[in-house]
């Protein structure tokens, strides 16, 4: 008798089992395992069979146990009962194995007969299979979705829990196969259909999708292409709605500029047009059931050199065709942060630069981010050569982001070396310096800070520029700010403003301060009328009106302080903001040449603002001669411009003679729109020529809860290249509680995004 040894034994649905079973060598062959050999002219007719209890196991379990460990020279059978369903016997290996389907327990007898002597075994074995520990669970793709009658969708199922990865298919409407192939039915009458897949190996666990079958035709939504230059890429997406995906495109008639080709599945026209010209063509779009819908395009081709951005925007649409906002490209809900994509009527590309993963782009995951917590499009929040950028979350947290204005990819500064405080966070955004590209101004209290960029990997500590309490003519003595309106640096970073209160929130301030490097302080008391400080004219203002701030603007060229009033203090004020010369005791009031109204941007010299009289207008006028009204937009169409339209106005520039567009972002809550430009980012020529152009949708829903974000309110780079605004992307972002749904104008969530102007 030779020692006993050991035999792997596998249960694969569970566990690795190792079963420890004695056999024994008789005439030089292995025999049952656990079973006594009895010579054949000795045995009984029937020899005793021995019992022998099997490692249990459980339904949908892989399950395999070698019962002879060498059969080469032995007769094996199965002489009594059966194995559990799902297993089967092998004779030859000695070995019952397969997928347990039903629970019980279960008696099986096997003998073996040995030659030449004729030794026969006979073993008896119990097996019991217990009901599945595991849970069984079963997800469909995809659960919701829409069809044309008579539509094929292929639906897919995966199995968890169990090895039996078998599904059987059922659908309330239409037919399904057995590989979930849905057919929709024929008449779109029965206009929702429930598509279940159902586990063989546990019926209870099922999943199911619901698919609404609908007449909706295929159409193309992109009514007009922007235009291109010789040698300069292009890209431009075909967008349509209705029908079942995927869409097929195609040029059906005419020709595409040379250099330029379709692509048959994403809709995309891309390359290098090498002969200007304009071309004239028809595109056919299908869908998935062989619906199609066609247009007729003219691309023009501009000659090379030709500027396709700031300041003449050769590149992007100027018309007046009214153009509802298409379904929103797809930015990766939560997350997505550089996703890029093609606006689908406008051209332009479109980056996400945040998102909700706090890791790199957030502190607070899920929270909303905005260009701005404070409301204004007057905020320069881009660097002078548009690499750095500084949003805000619903904190009012700052966050400085790199950007690559090739790549359009935006990241958070100093994160690697900062982790555990995931970058550079500062306590509110700032202004960045027109001079050089790496300063970022910030107000702290009554202070004025700077941060020096230049180091891209060790953080700059904030460096004190000046205290308006530092000077007995400046605020008074042992003033603590409740409140603070930021006014702007000037173009040459040597006048900086502010607007105070020690006595409450926005609309408590009296103080109007501004630092001259080099000279002080000059304060305005707009309840007092009375101008003092360090340097200029000191004494009562030259008219009688006497209010409180909601805040101030510095112009460009350092020399005047635009204060909003938002409460009057004696019977009358003038209506609009008011015009502080500076160091004077000069003071004009917008509201002297009317149209004051709607909202305002200033640039070197001329205060713009849109008074809507009509509905879009905008005017311009000097900050010396406010009553000479300049009409920049008069070549709007007569009707169709009705209802709410606003707009937040944007110009960050630098220029003297103010002859560079400014930006603008518009806001409507009606639907659908009855004119153009109704929630899209705009750019506004000041040369009276009447030029709008439009750059791209901002695909807000013009509800959310976040004021900056319900407006799209943004801002434009000092270069003119960028424009950078919030939205919440038509509610696709995910909720502010982490959520992949949310409600509109209750918990969705706000990011920040970037169009190229071109």
């Amino acid at each position: 008798m030779q020692p006993a040894k050991q035999l792997s034994v596998r249960n694969s649905g569970k566990r690795s089992l190792e079963l420890v079973l004695a056999f024994s060598m008789l005439a030089g062959a292995l025999v049952l395992q656990g079973c006594s050999a009895v010579p054949q002219s000795t045995a009984a007719a029937t020899p005793p069979a021995r019992s022998i209890t099997l490692p249990s196991a459980s339904v949908g379990s892989t399950y395999e146990q070698v019962l002879v460990s060498n059969a080469s020279r032995e007769s094996v059978r199965l002489t009594q009962g059966q194995v559990p369903p799902g297993l089967t016997f092998n004779a030859g290996r000695g070995t019952i194995s397969g997928v347990l389907t039903t629970a019980g327990t279960f008696t099986f007898a096997i003998s073996m007969t040995v030659g030449p002597r004729e030794t026969t075994t006979l073993c008896s074995y119990t097996l019991t299979v217990n009901a599945s520990n595991q849970v069984i669970s079963v997800q469909i793709s995809p659960t919701t979705t829409s069809f044309v009658a008579g539509a094929k969708v292929q639906f897919y199922a995966t199995v968890k829990g169990t090895s039996n990865t078998a599904v059987n298919w059922t659908a309330s409407a239409g037919s399904i196969s057995k590989t979930g192939l849905w057919t929709a039915p024929a008449s779109a009458s029965s206009n929702r259909a429930s598509i279940m897949a159902i586990s063989a190996a546990d019926p209870s666990a099922y999943s199911s999708a619901v698919a609404t079958i609908s007449n909706s035709q295929f159409k193309i939504l992109t009514s007009s292409l922007p235009p291109g230059v010789k040698g300069t890429p292009y890209s431009a997406p075909m967008a349509a709605s209705g029908g079942q995906e995927p869409y097929r495109w195609n040029v059906l008639s005419g020709s595409l500029p040379t250099g330029l080709k379709l692509d048959a599945s994403t809709g995309f026209f891309s390359g290098s047009p090498t002969v200007p010209g304009t071309y004239s063509f028809k595109v056919q779009g299908s869908d998935a059931t062989q619906q199609s819908s066609e247009h007729s395009y003219s691309l023009f081709i501009a000659k090379s050199g030709t500027s396709c951005g700031p300041p003449r925007y050769s590149c992007s649409r100027i018309d007046q065709a009214i153009v509802q906002t298409p379904a929103p490209p797809n930015m990766g809900n939560l997350t997505g942060v550089n996703t890029i994509v093609a606006d689908p009527d406008f051209g332009n590309r479109i980056a996400r630069v945040t998102d909700a993963d706090e890791n790199p782009l957030a502190s607070f995951q899920n929270r909303t981010f905005m260009t701005t917590s404070s409301g204004s499009a007057d905020e320069n929040i881009w660097n002078l050569d548009s690499t750095l950028l500084i949003v805000q979350d619903t904190g009012a947290l700052g966050y400085p982001l790199t950007f690559d204005p090739s790549t359009m990819q935006a990241s958070r500064i100093y994160v690697r070396k900062f982790p555990s405080t995931n970058g550079l966070v500062l306590k509110r955004t700032g202004i960045w310096s027109r001079v050089t590209p790496n300063l970022l101004y910030t107000e702290d209290g009554t202070t004025i800070q700077k941060y020096d960029f230049s180091d891209r990997v060790n953080p700059p500590a904030p460096q004190l520029l000046y205290d308006f309490t530092s000077s007995p003519n400046c605020l008074p003595a042992g003033f603590a700010a409740t409140w603070q309106s930021r006014g702007g640096v000037s173009a040459d970073d040597t006048a900086f403003a502010m607007g105070y209160s020690n006595k409450g929130g926005q609309g408590t301030g009296i103080y109007a301060v501004v630092y001259k490097v080099g000279s002080g302080c000059s304060v305005l008391n707009t309840s007092t009328g009375q101008v003092s400080g360090d340097w200029g004219v000191k004494g009562t203002i030259d008219r009688p009106e006497r209010w409180t701030i909601h805040n101030t603007k510095i112009s460009k060229d350092g020399n005047w302080l635009i204060i909003a009033k938002e409460n009057c203090l004696i019977t009358t004020c003038s209506t609009g903001p008011y015009f502080w010369q500076i160091g004077t005791t000069n003071v004009i009031s917008c509201g002297d040449g009317g149209l004051g109204s709607g909202h305002w941007t200033e640039g070197y010299t001329h205060w713009v603002n849109n008074h809507n009289t009509p509905v879009g207008s905008e005017a311009m006028r000097l900050f010396a001669l406010p009553s000479s009204v300049i009409n920049i937009t008069p070549y709007l169409p007569s009707s169709g411009i009705n209802g709410i339209l606003d707009q937040h106005l944007s110009w960050n520039n630098a220029d003297p003679l103010d002859n560079v567009p400014f930006g603008s972002s518009t806001w409507t809550p009606l639907s659908p729109f009855t004119g153009p430009w109704y929630n899209e980012i705009i750019g506004v020529a000041t040369d009276r020529s009447g030029t709008i152009w439009r750059f791209a949708h901002t695909f807000i829903t013009a509800r959310h809860q976040n004021f900056t974000v319900k407006y799209g309110i943004g801002s434009v780079s000092q270069d003119g290249r960028f424009f950078a605004f919030s939205s919440d992307w038509m509610s696709t972002l995910g909720s502010e509680s982490g959520a992949k749904n949310c409600t509109t104008g209750i918990n969705c969530r706000g990011d920040v995004f970037v169009v190229e102007l071109r």
